[in-house]
């Protein structure tokens, strides 16, 4: 019997084919997202809109079920960057990266809040606290972050690194990472350089610290911070629910009112300090950049 032939990576790895194949995965996963989700949007109530709320990052995990079936077809050695560092993953791949990209994510997002709140662009009242509504939302949010980050830090990143280095890699995903916002509500040109900045700044997690964990804790944390803690716009969506309640906003350099706190300067610099630092941290453990990363076998001993 023959075996099933496959296209060389050579040829699937090609920009405009991970493109079309990422593209393909996103309008897949959303539709079989909504799909998913509409039965659980059906039976609830009308007046539970917080809920309803969350069903909108909840819809997201069509993505995730996409790629990964995706992979685990036709991208075996990339599937394996996806998995835990103990079941034959990528070396970062651990519970330790995944805390402290959630702690990072948190910390990025509050310099950047409490920068507007201390110029005087941000109003803040207490929200109902609902812990349970908070663990379902931090639950919805990592789906759909993680969404995200498996296809273009997963999926797109490697691909393209396979074939073409390092660098086109993070600069291709940071740009169609930026395309997936274009249709926000209330993008600038300022807001979509600064979420392209972020995805290369994300890209360079996965490249330099080899954990696509910790990239999908920040994006998780980020999120959950500004729009389930603080009631802040995320690339523009504005939250039903939250812990603090935002009374008022007003635009500057440091908050911008329609699309948060991806609008202003105070993002980019934490963006900028995040690529500095995760860059800085690999040259002083001496952390290998090049050559084939989608296999997922770490490519140091032991890194904690």
């Amino acid at each position: 019997m023959e075996e099933k032939k496959t296209m060389p990576k050579q040829k699937r790895h090609l920009i405009l084919f991970v493109l079309l194949v990422s593209l393909g995965l996103m309008l897949g996963g959303e539709l079989l997202g909504e799909v998913l989700v509409l039965p659980l949007r059906n039976l609830l109530p009308e007046q539970y809109i917080g809920l309803k709320f969350l069903l909108l990052y909840l819809e997201f995990i069509g993505i995730d079920l996409l790629v990964l079936l995706y992979c685990s077809q036709r991208e075996k050695e990339i599937l394996r960057s996806f998995r835990a560092r103990k079941r034959g993953g990528s070396r970062g791949n651990t519970a330790k990266h995944l805390a402290l990209g959630l702690l990072i994510g948190f910390l990025m997002n509050g310099v950047c809040i409490l920068a507007a709140w201390l110029h005087g662009d941000l109003d803040f009242s207490i929200g109902r606290f609902r812990p349970v509504y908070l663990l379902l939302g931090l639950v919805c949010v990592l789906i759909q972050s993680g969404a995200e980050e498996l296809l273009t830090r997963g999926y797109m990143l490697s691909a393209l690194r396979e074939r073409y280095g390092v660098g086109v890699a993070i600069a291709v995903s940071a740009l169609f990472f930026g395309a997936l916002h274009l249709l926000n509500t209330g993008i600038t040109v300022l807001s979509f350089l600064e979420i392209v900045a972020i995805g290369a700044a994300f890209g360079l997690v996965v490249v330099c610290l080899d954990s696509l964990w910790m990239a999908v804790g920040i994006h998780t944390a980020w999120n959950f911070t500004q729009n389930l803690l603080f009631g802040l716009p995320n690339s523009g969506h504005v939250s039903v629910s939250s812990f603090l309640h935002l009374d008022a906003a007003t635009n500057s350099l440091f908050y911008d009112a329609t699309f948060g706190v991806e609008g202003a300067i105070p993002a980019l610099v934490v963006t900028i300090l995040l690529a500095v630092g995760v860059v800085w941290y690999a040259r002083q453990r001496s952390l290998p950049l090049e050559g084939k990363v989608a296999s997922g076998v770490s490519r140091k001993p032991d890194d904690g």
